[in-house]
């Protein structure tokens, strides 16, 4: 059986505050991504911010 990169990636639980899923919900479909890559994201950008270096997914 095939395995994608999302069967192996690291998986973690978040708990949001309440109207969040909404506002991440109409900005990934302004951007034309899923919830988790529009999370993946910021996350990513926020880390850039602060000069930290993330490893690229391959």
């Amino acid at each position: 059986m095939k395995r994608y990169p999302s069967q192996t990636a690291d998986r973690f639980m978040i708990r949001l505050p309440d109207g969040w899923r909404d506002v991440i919900k109409v900005e990934a479909a302004k951007n034309r991504r899923s919830m988790n890559s529009e999370i993946v994201e910021a996350i990513a950008t926020a880390m850039r911010v602060k000069g930290v270096q993330l490893e690229q997914a391959s």
